[in-house]
């Protein structure tokens, strides 16, 4: 694998985000996408830089799985590089079956296009961005704004630590601890 693209995926059901980096790993030379059911979140920000897209409608599950890995799939195509995906949390609680037939979906769409890709589970990226692998998603955004000087809760103009900026920074982190080790 090479470092002159890397692509960092948090996928999820509500708020999944994909990080593509081209070159030397810094925010600038990113550019973040993601999907959100809030229309207020739909859009460009961050000059550009970070795109959202609202979700298509849906009346199933399968169709559901389907349009989210065809949206990420758009993304991935367009930038062939060094795939990353955070895998499946120990702790996660509610849907984990639909969670993991989502992220199926993703991961045969990959397969089948002959994508390599590479699973790094979530207390490496948390341990990568801060030093901690038990960081939670304040210690995380804060080390965003540290590392980018960006304030993304101001820039999406949140008055509490939420989706997409949770997951902005987490495909982000992915996307870095990828790069860092390759």
């Amino acid at each position: 694998m090479n470092k002159k693209k890397t692509i960092g995926i948090d996928y999820s059901l509500t708020s999944p985000a994909i990080c593509v980096c081209k070159g030397p790993f810094k925010l600038d030379n990113c550019k973040i996408y993601y999907l959100t059911n809030v229309k207020k979140y739909e859009g460009d920000f961050y000059n550009g830089k970070i795109n959202g897209r609202l979700h298509a409608s849906y009346t199933t599950e399968t169709q559901r799985h389907d349009q989210i890995s065809d949206w990420a799939m758009s993304i991935i195509n367009t930038a062939i590089g060094n795939i990353f995906i955070e895998g499946y949390s120990y702790g996660s609680k509610g849907l984990v079956f639909n969670l993991a037939e989502n992220m199926g979906t993703l991961k045969h769409k990959l397969y089948k296009l002959n994508k390599r890709f590479e699973s790094i589970v979530p207390g490496q990226v948390k341990k990568n961005a801060t030093g901690k692998g038990n960081a939670d998603k304040l210690k995380m955004y804060e080390q965003f704004l540290k590392d980018t000087d960006v304030d993304l809760m101001k820039e999406f103009d949140q008055s509490k630590l939420n989706n997409p900026v949770t997951d902005v920074v987490d495909a982000y982190y992915v996307a870095k601890a990828g790069y860092d080790t390759r």
